[in-house]
C-alpha cells in the first residue's frame, strides 16, 4: 500500500516540477487570469482570490460526458463522494475534510438548495444530469459568512447552461454502455443516457432554453451476493426536464428564471444486506430566479431565489412517504470602491432567508394503511441572516477578505459567524507565488428529521459550531500550477446517531459532549509540458483525533489524469485513482448490533476518448472504466462497478 501511495505522491511532485521547468503555449489561457466567484461573490481573477477554488468548466464536463455529477466531483482534491462508484441508485455520502453531507452547502445558480425529506437535509445530486450544467465551482473550508448555515466544509455552486449570444443551438446526445460488477462481466447494453438541449438568445435580449435528459441502468444489484448466484438487478431510471427564460441587455441588466422537473425511480435491497424487492420513487419540482442590475459603474444589485418541492415514496418492509418544501432567497448589494489606481475595496451587504418544512407518513406495525407522523405546520424552521463582506485588493500584492453574518434561527438564539482571509501574491518573470491563511467559523443547524422524527428525533439538540484554520502556498506560471493547503477544523456539539437502549432497540440523535478535531493536507497541480499533453494530479490526507479510521473516508487519496491531444478534434484521457483503507460499520441481523469493519484500499484506472469532426458539429465518445476490473467495496456489503464500456455520439445543430 505504501508503494502505491508513494507512486501517487511522486506523480503530484512530478507535476510541480514540470510547472517550474516547462514553457507554455503563449496563446493558451493563463491560470491566474481564470475568473472565480465563490470566495467573495465578486468576479475575481484567480490571482486575487485568497483561497484556491476548484473550477470545473463546460470543457471539463464534455470530456467526461457519460459521467454522473458525483463521478466528476470525486476526482478533485479533498472530496470523497461515497456511493458514486456503486449502483446508480445508491445513496450518496459527500465527505469533505472529515465532514459529512450536512456540512456542505450546495447552490444552483447562486441560491442554496436543500431537501428536508432527507435525514441530513442535503440536496440529492442523483436528481441532476451533467448536460444541464455549464460549470461548477467548489470552495472548501468554512464559508458560513457568505453562504449561511451548513457551509462548514465546502460550498458547491452549480451554474446552469447559458446560451450563446444572438444564436440558437440544439444538441442531441446518446450514450450506451454496460453496467457490470467485477464478478459478472457481460457485454450487453444495460445503461442508456439520452439528452436533447435547446438554448438560444435573440437580438432583443430574450434568452431561452429547454432540456430533456433520460438515464436508465439495469443488471447491477445494490447488495453483493454472498453465494455464487447473483442477486436480482436493482434498476435505476431518471428523467430531467428543464425550461428557462430570461432577458439580457449585455450591459447593465440581466434576469433569468427556470423551472425543472427531476425524478428517479430506483430499486434497492435491505439494510440487512439481503436481496429484496424494494423501491424508492423521488420527485422534485424546482424553480428559481437570478437577477443582476448594475446601477452604476461601481454598484450592482443581485437577487437569487429557489423553491424546491420534493416527494419521496419508499416501498419496503417499512414503507414511508415524505413531502418537503424548501425556499431560499439571497439579496445583496455589491459596490467596488477605487482607492487608487491599483487598489480597490469590494464590499457586499446582503440578506439571506431560508425556510424548510416537511411531513411524513408510515405504515404502523400490524396496519395496512399510511398514518401521518409529522405535519408541515409543526415541522418547519426559518433562518434570517444579514451579512457583510469586504475584499481589499492592493497594487503591491496584499489582499484581505473579511466578513461577518448574524444567524437568526426560528428555534435557536442568534449566532455570529465571521471570517478573515489575508493573502499575499508576488510575481516575477511570469512566475506567481501566493501565500494565504484564513480563519472561518460556521454554524450547522440540526435537520428537521433529527429534531422532529417520531422514532429518532430530539428537540433538545443544539446547533453544531465549527471553526476552520487554513493556510497554504501556490505557485503558477502560465498554464502550470501547484497548490498546497493545510487545514485544521474543530467541531462542537457534533450531532450523532446514538443507541440509547440496545435491549429495546431505542436510538436517538444527540449532541456529543466533546470537541472533535479534523485536520489534513491537500496538494493539487496542473502542468502542460507540451501543447498536446496536460497532466493533473492531487493528493489528500485526512485524519481525526482519536479515530484510527474515519468511516468511509480514506486517510490517503490520490488522483492523476493525463490528457493528450495529438491532432485537432481528438482527445484521450487516462485517469488513475488510489483510495486508502477506510472504516465502516454494518447492522448484524444475527446479533442485532452494529459491527465495525475495515474496507480495503483500491486503485482504479479509467480510459476515454472523444473525437469531434472538423467540418460538422459531431462528437464521438468511447470509454472504459475500471480498466483492470478491480474488485473492491465503497460501502460494506454493497456492490461496486467493475470494468464497463461506453460509447456515444453528440450532434449539434
Amino acid at each position: 500500500m505504501k508503494k502505491q501511495l508513494m507512486t501517487a505522491v511522486v506523480a503530484v511532485a512530478f507535476v510541480s516540477g514540470f510547472a517550474q521547468e516547462q514553457a507554455t503555449d503563449s496563446t493558451a489561457t493563463n491560470l491566474e487570469e481564470v475568473v472565480v466567484t465563490a470566495t467573495s461573490k465578486f468576479e475575481l481573477k484567480r490571482k486575487d482570490s485568497g483561497k484556491p477554488v476548484i473550477k470545473i468548466t463546460r470543457e471539463d464536463i464534455e470530456s467526461q460526458r457519460a459521467a454522473s455529477v458525483a463521478d466528476l466531483l470525486n476526482q478533485y482534491a479533498g472530496i470523497e463522494f461515497n456511493g458514486a462508484r456503486s449502483n446508480a441508485g445508491q445513496n450518496l455520502g459527500l465527505f469533505v475534510r472529515g465532514g459529512n453531507n450536512r456540512q456542505v452547502s450546495i447552490l444552483i445558480d447562486g441560491a442554496q438548495v436543500s431537501d428536508a425529506s432527507n435525514i441530513a437535509n442535503d440536496f440529492d445530486l442523483r436528481l441532476l444530469d451533467l448536460d444541464q450544467i455549464e460549470e461548477i465551482e467548489i470552495l472548501k473550508g468554512a464559508a458560513s459568512t457568505l453562504y449561511g448555515a451548513n457551509a462548514s466544509t465546502a460550498v458547491i455552486n452549480i451554474k446552469l447552461r447559458k446560451p450563446e449570444k444572438n444564436s440558437t443551438q440544439v444538441t442531441v446526445s446518446s450514450f450506451v454502455g454496460t453496467n457490470n460488477s467485477s464478478e459478472n462481466q457481460i457485454l450487453s447494453a444495460d445503461e442508456w443516457n439520452n439528452s436533447v438541449q435547446l438554448q438560444g438568445s435573440a437580438k432583443n435580449g430574450l434568452t431561452y432554453a429547454v432540456g430533456f435528459n433520460h438515464q436508465s441502468t439495469d443488471r447491477l444489484s445494490a447488495v453483493e451476493s454472498t453465494t455464487e448466484i447473483p442477486n436480482m438487478p436493482d434498476p435505476f431510471n431518471r428523467v430531467n426536464l428543464l425550461g428557462r427564460i430570461g432577458y439580457n441587455n449585455y450591459d447593465d441588466f440581466r434576469i433569468k428564471s427556470y423551472v425543472s422537473f427531476d425524478e428517479y425511480k430506483t430499486a434497492f435491497d435491505d439494510f440487512t444486506l439481503t436481496d429484496a424487492d424494494n423501491l424508492t420513487y423521488s420527485k422534485q419540482v424546482r424553480w428559481g430566479t437570478n437577477m443582476n442590475w448594475k446601477y452604476s459603474k461601481q454598484g450592482e444589485l443581485v437577487y437569487t431565489d429557489v423553491s424546491t418541492h420534493t416527494r419521496r415514496d419508499t416501498r419496503s418492509g417499512n414503507p414511508s412517504i415524505y413531502n418537503a418544501d424548501g425556499y431560499s432567497l439571497d439579496l445583496y448589494n455589491k459596490y467596488d470602491f477605487k482607492i487608487n489606481e491599483g487598489t480597490r475595496l469590494k464590499s457586499i451587504l446582503g440578506f439571506n432567508f431560508r425556510s424548510d418544512r416537511y411531513e411524513d407518513f408510515s405504515v404502523p406495525f400490524g396496519s395496512a394503511q399510511f398514518e401521518q407522523n409529522a405535519d408541515k405546520d409543526d415541522v418547519n424552521a426559518q433562518i434570517y441572516d444579514p451579512y457583510a463582506n469586504l475584499v481589499l485588493i492592493t497594487d503591491f500584492g496584499l489582499n484581505v477578505n473579511a466578513g461577518a453574518r448574524y444567524n437568526l434561527h426560528s428555534n435557536y438564539d442568534g449566532q455570529l459567524v465571521y471570517n478573515i482571509n489575508p493573502s499575499y501574491r508576488y510575481a516575477f518573470s511570469g512566475n506567481v507565488i501566493k501565500v494565504y491563511a484564513s480563519y472561518s467559523t460556521a454554524y450547522i443547524v440540526p435537520s428537521l428529521f433529527q429534531l422532529y422524527s417520531a422514532a429518532y428525533g430530539n428537540e433538545d439538540l443544539k446547533p453544531e459550531e465549527n471553526a476552520t484554520t487554513e493556510f497554504g502556498l501556490s505557485y503558477s506560471k502560465g498554464q502550470n500550477n501547484i497548490t498546497a493547503s493545510f487545514f485544521h477544523r474543530s467541531e462542537e456539539n457534533l450531532v450523532q446517531f446514538v443507541t440509547v437502549d440496545p435491549v429495546n432497540f431505542i436510538s436517538q440523535y444527540q449532541n456529543e459532549d466533546r470537541l472533535f478535531i479534523a485536520r489534513g493536507f491537500e496538494v493539487q497541480g496542473q502542468v502542460k509540458p507540451f501543447n498536446i499533453l496536460q497532466i493533473n494530479a492531487n493528493y489528500t490526507f485526512t485524519e481525526r483525533d482519536n479515530v484510527d479510521l474515519i468511516r468511509r473516508i480514506p486517510e490517503h487519496k490520490a488522483n492523476v489524469s493525463a490528457r493528450v491531444n495529438p491532432f485537432d478534434g481528438f482527445f484521450a484521457t487516462l485517469r488513475y485513482q488510489y483510495s486508502d483503507i477506510r472504516g465502516d460499520q454494518f447492522f448484524n441481523s444475527t446479533t442485532f448490533a452494529s459491527e465495525a469493519v475495515v474496507l480495503g484500499s483500491y486503485q482504479l484506472f479509467d480510459l476515454d476518448a472523444t473525437y469531434k469532426l472538423t467540418e460538422k458539429d459531431v462528437t464521438f465518445f468511447a470509454g472504459v472504466s475500471n480498466l483492470f476490473n478491480e474488485e473492491y467495496q465503497e460501502i460494506f456489503g454493497f456492490q461496486t462497478r467493475g470494468r464497463n464500456y461506453k460509447i456515444g455520439v453528440r450532434l449539434g445543430f
